[in-house]
């Protein structure tokens, strides 16, 4: 993971998104499955899509990723939707949040709060 960051929202906002870039250096598929962070009452991988012209956004149930492929989760892309923060989140903090995969491994990734 590389460049995992946090948008800052203003005081009391219920609802963040996190952006990385995934890289998957391994001979095989790698499988995103679930998120989950202790500053957050909720994790949940989202995809910004457009359909008839209205623009929102699906929860993803996985996302895969193929042997030497990057992947970035950005605005108006894939990001995490980072529900009921437990303390308010602000630019300069550090975040832990745990990526979960197919099989079991679990990748603690620290995202970077920026305004």
């Amino acid at each position: 993971m590389r460049a995992a960051w946090i948008r800052e929202g203003p005081p009391g906002m219920s609802v963040l998104a996190g952006y990385m870039e995934m890289r998957n250096n391994t001979s095989g598929p790698q499988v995103l499955v679930a998120a989950s962070s202790s500053a957050f009452e909720t994790v949940m991988i989202h995809r910004s899509v457009v359909k008839d012209g209205i623009a929102g956004m699906v929860q993803a149930s996985q996302v895969e990723l193929a042997p030497n492929v990057s992947l970035i989760f950005a605005p108006g892309g894939y990001h995490l939707m980072l529900m009921t923060p437990k303390r308010p989140i602000r630019a300069s903090d550090q975040v832990v949040i745990n990526l979960q995969f197919r099989g079991g491994n679990v990748l603690p990734v620290a995202f970077e709060v920026r305004k």
